[in-house]
């Protein structure tokens, strides 16, 4: 009786996986899928500048495109802007400093990223690190006269 019942078990386990590995197979993609998605919707890139220098023009960028600016911190390390859309959409950018004048920005709209608003941000850090490097060198060609 205790060997019929144990086979009785076995059978029912393999009946049971063998009709549930399609339900067990759609779960496990799903998960992926959605990692996939949220590791792959940042827009990262290096930039010249340091930490707080890039940290500063992306906190402008965030102002200069009407964004509600969140929080703002920087050190000479790393920085960390966090805005919100008008929709009320988190918008979260990253700076790591890559040695003492470049850094590697991070750009993430929402839960998936959206492309052509982490690009124009984007844009918008870069050119406001350009002027900075412009008002900069005119700051320090006046001083030099």
């Amino acid at each position: 009786m205790r060997i019929t019942s144990i086979w009785i078990i076995i059978a029912m386990s393999v009946g049971l996986l063998a009709t549930q590995s399609g339900c067990l197979l759609v779960a496990a993609g799903a998960g992926a899928g959605a990692g996939v998605a949220y590791v792959r919707g940042d827009t990262e890139t290096v930039v010249d500048g340091d930490a707080k220098a890039v940290t500063a023009a992306s906190e402008k960028a965030a102002k200069d495109m009407d964004l509600t600016v969140i929080s703002s911190n920087a050190s000479s390390l790393d920085g960390k802007v966090v805005a919100r859309t008008g929709s009320d959409t988190r918008v979260t950018i990253v700076v790591k400093a890559q040695g003492e004048k470049a850094s590697s920005i991070s750009i993430r709209v929402g839960n998936f990223g959206d492309d052509v608003m982490q690009g124009a941000l984007l844009e918008k850090i870069k050119a406001n690190l350009k002027s900075a490097g412009a008002t900069a060198n005119t700051a320090d060609a006046d001083t030099a006269d």
